[in-house]
C-alpha cells in the first residue's frame, strides 16, 4: 500500500472541509481574493493537485473584465513602500530576491517603473518571482511590459497569477503535509 503524499493529504482536508473552510484554506493562495477562493472551492472534490490547479487557470481565464482588473490590483507592486503591508506568501516571494528590502538605487528604479506601469496599464506589475532567476531577469521583463498594450499585459499578468498560485498551492500542500506528520510524531 502507497502512502499519501503531501497533496494528497491536502486535497483530502480540502475535499472534506466546509465551504467556508475549504475557501480559507485556498485564500493564501489566491492573492487577497477571497472571492476566488470561494469560487474554486466550489468546485470540489478535487482528485489531485493538477485538477484543482486546472480550476484555478479556468476561474482566472474566465473572469470577466472587471474582475480581472480587481484580481490584478490585489497583488503588491515590487519593492512597496510598506513591505509588511503585503501578505506574508507575497513577502516571502519578494524577501527571495530581497525586494522587500531593496537598497536605494533599486528602490527608485522600481518606484518609477511601479509608477510608469500602473499609470499605463492600470494596475501592478505581476511577475512569478518564484520562477525569476534573479532581479535583473525581473527588471528586463518589467521594462519590456511597459512597451506591451494592456490587453497582451493582462493576459500576460494572469498567467503569471496562475503560476505564482500553482506554486503557492504546492507550498501550502507541502506545509500542510509537515504540520500533518510533526503532528503524529
Amino acid at each position: 500500500m502507497t502512502r499519501p503524499n503531501h497533496s494528497d493529504r491536502f486535497l483530502e482536508a480540502l475535499n472534506r472541509a466546509s465551504d467556508a473552510d475549504a475557501a480559507r484554506m485556498l485564500d493564501p493562495i489566491l492573492e487577497r481574493s477571497p472571492w476566488l477562493a470561494r469560487r474554486v472551492a466550489n468546485a470540489r472534490p478535487f482528485t489531485d493537485i493538477a485538477e484543482l490547479t486546472a480550476q484555478m487557470r479556468a476561474q482566472i481565464t474566465t473572469l470577466s473584465d472587471d474582475e480581472r482588473l480587481v484580481l490584478l490590483r490585489a497583488h503588491p507592486e515590487l519593492a512597496p513602500p510598506e513591505p509588511a503591508l503585503m501578505t506574508s506568501a507575497s513577502q516571502v516571494e519578494q524577501g527571495r530576491l530581497s525586494l522587500d528590502r531593496a537598497d536605494d538605487q533599486i528602490g527608485a528604479r522600481l518606484r518609477h517603473l511601479n509608477d510608469e506601469y500602473r499609470a499605463r496599464h492600470g494596475f501592478p506589475f505581476i511577475i512569478a518571482l518564484h520562477a525569476a532567476p534573479d532581479l535583473t531577469a525581473v527588471l528586463a521583463q518589467f521594462a519590456s511590459s511597459l512597451d506591451q498594450n494592456t490587453e497582451t499585459e493582462i493576459a500576460r499578468a494572469l498567467d503569471e497569477v496562475v503560476s505564482v498560485a500553482s506554486a503557492r498551492l504546492e507550498r501550502e500542500a507541502s506545509s500542510a503535509a509537515r504540520t500533518s506528520s510533526e503532528g503524529q510524531q
